[in-house]
């Protein structure tokens, strides 16, 4: 066991031998790095900058686009529908997310396993 001090608390904290990458404070919960027998606190810059991949930012516009597709379609449905096929002008914003959606998941998902080996 490899034994060194918290960056916010300086509490004494125990990592096993050859563990590196993101931690959680037992002591205190704030977040840290441990990596070869020195401590780094990454900034909320480069947290985000992790975080925020560019597949990320294009899937969050694509299902932006989806939203304003939906609220377009709502706001021009009007009081009465008795036409056939009303509401199914919802099914193009759906596959408009059925395309976000899961970009921004295997984006975040992407990162956070880079996340462990990256930083």
């Amino acid at each position: 066991m490899v034994v060194n001090q918290c960056p916010h608390c300086e509490e004494d904290v125990e990592f096993k031998e050859g563990v590196f990458g993101l931690f959680d404070c037992p002591n205190c919960g704030e977040e840290f790095s441990y990596e070869d027998d020195e401590l780094y606190v990454p900034s909320l810059f480069h947290r985000l900058q992790i975080f925020m991949t560019t597949g990320m930012k294009i899937g969050l516009g694509i299902i932006g686009i989806g939203a304003i597709v939906f609220m377009g379609f709502k706001i021009d449905e009007g009081p009465s529908c008795s036409e056939f096929g009303c509401g199914m002008w919802v099914f193009i914003p759906c596959g408009i997310w059925a395309i976000g959606i899961p970009m921004v998941v295997i984006s975040f998902m992407r990162s956070g396993w880079q996340s462990h080996w990256e930083i």
